[in-house]
């Protein structure tokens, strides 16, 4: 990995803001050039061994609700 220049480009002289660009481009270059299953295999995820546990819980507000409009609904069915 680079280390970052922290120095302010107008404080650089125009020798060194090229060679800059230039190592910026470079780098970019290189990292399309990579193939994409080298940098993929990092990042494959691990998969577990068991199931992750069911949530319990419920929220009482959408349990609210949804009584709410079941009620709703049958009323509606029966002005029908």
């Amino acid at each position: 990995m680079t280390t970052l220049n922290v120095i302010d480009p107008s404080q650089m002289t125009l020798l060194e803001r090229r060679a800059e660009v230039a190592s910026i481009l470079a780098l970019g270059l290189v990292r399309l050039r990579t193939h994409p299953a080298a940098t993929t295999e990092k990042e494959k995820k691990k998969e577990l061994g068991f199931c992750p546990p069911k949530s319990v819980h419920t929220n009482p507000a959408s349990t609210v609700r949804m009584a709410l409009r079941k009620t709703l609904q049958a009323q509606q069915k029966e002005f029908e």
